[in-house]
């Protein structure tokens, strides 16, 4: 059987693109727990603030304890999923050092906006803090996929809509929207 050139160049086409949409749905997949445990984070901490105001302090720090450990938890054990006799290549290898880096590096951004913008009072801080992920997820998701784009655009919506139209019940809404929006993405991206 002869297969002529532009049939080749087909094949290859197409063997590329399934390849980059396998590549897409297992990013969707790995990254569907993270988002369900910040959601939760997120929902926790805004409505512990919300609700007991007087408790308010400690909702965010016992939160993000909770976020940083379960993410680490939820990472080791997806490392630990690799099928039996395959070793990782050394870009894989090093992808999950490249994560915790550009964690590090997104904390260090917002330490450093905080400082200088100097918000006045924990809404500001709140929208200013939060407003950084949306705009991560969209960005991650022009490279990504259309689905952590849309994640980001409805959540920064929320976000911007929320402090602007809801500002006495902001931390309600952060906490029920913004945290939903976050678990209801992460189970979208799931069922990709």
């Amino acid at each position: 059987m002869n297969v002529t050139r532009e049939e080749a160049a087909k094949a290859l086409d197409d063997i590329d693109k399934a390849s980059d949409r396998v590549f897409q749905l297992q990013g969707y997949h790995h990254g569907a727990p993270h988002f369900i445990i910040w959601g939760l984070v997120w929902l926790a901490a805004n409505s512990a603030s919300y609700f007991l105001t007087d408790a308010a302090r400690f909702a965010w720090p016992i939160a993000l304890a909770f976020g940083f450990v379960a993410s680490t938890v939820v990472g080791i054990l997806q490392s630990r999923k690799w099928p039996k006799g395959k070793t990782a290549s050394a870009a894989e290898r090093r992808f999950g050092s490249r994560m915790g880096m550009t964690a590090g590096i997104v904390m260090l951004f917002i330490v450093c906006i905080t400082l200088i913008a100097q918000p006045t009072d924990s809404r500001e801080i709140n929208a200013m803090i939060s407003i950084v992920f949306p705009f991560l997820y969209m960005a991650g998701g022009i490279w990504a996929g259309w689905r952590l784009f849309a994640i980001g655009l409805v959540t920064a919506a929320a976000i911007i809509f929320g402090y602007f139209w809801l500002a006495e019940h902001f931390e309600l809404w952060m906490g029920l929207f913004g945290g939903g929006s976050l678990i209801a993405g992460g189970i979208w991206l799931r069922t990709a």
